[in-house]
């Protein structure tokens, strides 16, 4: 759902129709009008018919006195090409540069065998549509989305007309005029086929009638002769919409003077119109068709092109598109190198650690392994048929211990140097007697990583007491390792220590 904003922003009034618009559906939200005078400014006027209402987008038109409308035949081949050529093109039928201009157009249908290619052009300068935005902006604290130009907005109303595209009872597609008689001024907009093929804008409205009506007339006729020496066929009839569309006589006048049908404003396909907004419709039909021109299917002009493009529009970004698909690929190519790069950290420092498992399992748990679920299972089982770690490990603080536990409670016993070197320990000590010293050996020896215990020598120390030294190696032996060889020796025990079978004896 989207609430859309047309300002018709005239010379003596202001009129704004603001829209809601759904799936097919168009609604009528409010319209407001305001008159432009010596002490109330344009943007003044603005502000007081739009109201409170706050819109998501906005659409105003620039006056048909400060644009130009061209219709230009260029060859088929040009049509790719359109944007770039048409500028050569308008730049001779303009009073001023195009480097000061801004310009849209229109590719109309081509006749059966035409081989040319029929434009309808509209430019402007540069500094007009600015100030058509700016204006807005200081109204309404935004900027409009569109700039559109003169009666050319009124095209979009067939969006909820469709009788201004087949206005003929058989429904022939005969083109049609829509006369926007505004105070100062008046706009006509030729419209063939739901498509605006001719406009332009007279210098005459209905200030001064009944006393200007033979000058009006004229222009009008004048206008019309126009659009017959370009080719244009027959009108089947004509509306009059704007501030002098319910002009006492207007109607009758126009039709004797231009010898055409006026017709009645068909009955708009819009949903919730009160009779009053029915009634004033005609007065705004001009706003009416600038929202209406917000929608995607618009069939007007919109000189917010090139540097005076609006940011939140679609052709905006969409000449953006490429940049932002360069930076896009960028960060997907940044972000895809980022996982590859990640991904080979990951494979190196997992082959890392499955090594480093596979030598930690087979130092610490005999088999190797780089499987974390078999090396915990491993550990939980424990270290195979030993009780205690197969490769122990003893040092100074082990011998100490055990040299606590092998002397007896009754003997007093000093250490006077204790040297661990590579595995072989040296031991001086001070004891008693020298038995005491072979009994401190005997304790020494049942330590089951003790090899080769003995007593060096001993020797006198002081009255009643030897110094001894005493020897030794610190090397573990598996326990597995030393119950096979225990059984074995026991079984050799047990073979001969069994007598002898006699001879002969069964």
């Amino acid at each position: 759902m989207h609430r859309l904003l047309g300002i018709d922003a005239g010379k003596s009034v202001v009129r704004a129709a603001l829209i809601r618009t759904t799936y097919r559906r168009v609604f009528v939200e409010a319209l407001g009008e305001a008159a432009v005078t010596d002490g109330v400014s344009e943007a003044e006027a603005i502000r007081a018919a739009v109201g409170l209402h706050r819109p998501d987008a906005a659409a105003i038109a620039l006056s048909g006195e400060k644009s130009f409308y061209r219709r230009l035949d260029l060859p088929a081949a040009a049509q790719k090409e359109v944007e770039n050529v048409l500028g050569f093109e308008l730049e001779a039928t303009v009073p001023f540069e195009m480097e000061d201009a801004v310009f849209d157009h229109r590719l109309l249908k081509r006749s059966p065998g035409v081989e040319t290619l029929p434009v309808f052009a509209a430019v402007a300068r540069t500094d007009d549509v600015r100030e058509r935005i700016a204006v807005v902006k200081e109204a309404l604290g935004f900027e409009p989305e569109r700039v559109a130009l003169g009666a050319v907005a009124l095209a979009n109303l067939e969006a909820v007309m469709p009788e201004l595209a087949a206005p003929t009872p058989a429904g022939a597609s005969a083109p049609i005029a829509l006369l926007d008689l505004d105070y100062l001024t008046s706009e006509i907009v030729i419209v063939s086929g739901g498509e605006p093929v001719f406009a332009r804008t007279l210098s005459r409205g209905t200030a001064g009638l009944p006393g200007t009506a033979p000058a009006l007339a004229r222009e009008l006729r004048q206008t019309l002769a126009a659009w017959r020496n370009l080719g244009g066929e027959p009108l089947a009839g004509m509306y009059l919409v704007g501030g002098g569309a319910t002009a006492q006589g207007a109607e009758m006048f126009l039709s004797t003077q231009l010898g055409l049908t006026i017709l009645p404003l068909p009955t708009p396909r819009i949903e919730g119109l009160t009779p009053e907004q029915a009634a004033a419709l005609p007065r705004f039909a001009k706003a009416l068709g600038l929202a209406l021109g917000l929608t995607p299917k618009t069939k007007g002009f919109n000189l917010r092109k090139g540097a005076l493009e609006a940011e939140r529009s679609y052709p905006f970004l969409r000449e953006k598109i490429p940049i932002l698909a360069g930076l896009g690929t960028v960060i997907a190519l940044s972000f895809g190198f980022s996982i590859v790069a990640e991904l080979r950290t990951l494979d190196a420092e997992r082959e890392l650690l499955s090594a480093s498992l596979a030598t930690a399992s087979h130092d610490v748990l005999g088999e190797e392994t780089s499987d974390p679920q078999k090396a915990r299972e491993l550990l939980e089982q424990g270290p195979g048929a030993a009780d205690e770690d197969p490769m122990p490990r003893v040092d100074a603080f082990d011998v100490m211990v055990q040299l606590s536990k092998a002397v007896p409670k009754e003997i007093t016993h000093d250490v006077l140097e204790l040297d661990v070197n590579r595995g072989h320990v040296t031991l001086q000590g001070v004891v008693p007697s020298v038995s005491d010293a072979q009994i401190i050996a005997d304790h020494m020896k049942e330590h089951r990583c003790f090899r080769d215990v003995k007593i060096g020598r001993t020797s006198q120390f002081t009255e009643g007491k030897h110094k001894y030294v005493l020897e030794l190696d610190l090397k573990c032996e598996d326990k597995a390792k030393k119950k096979k060889t225990g059984a074995a020796d026991a079984a050799e025990s047990a073979s001969a220590g069994a007598p002898e079978k006699p001879e002969g004896s069964r």
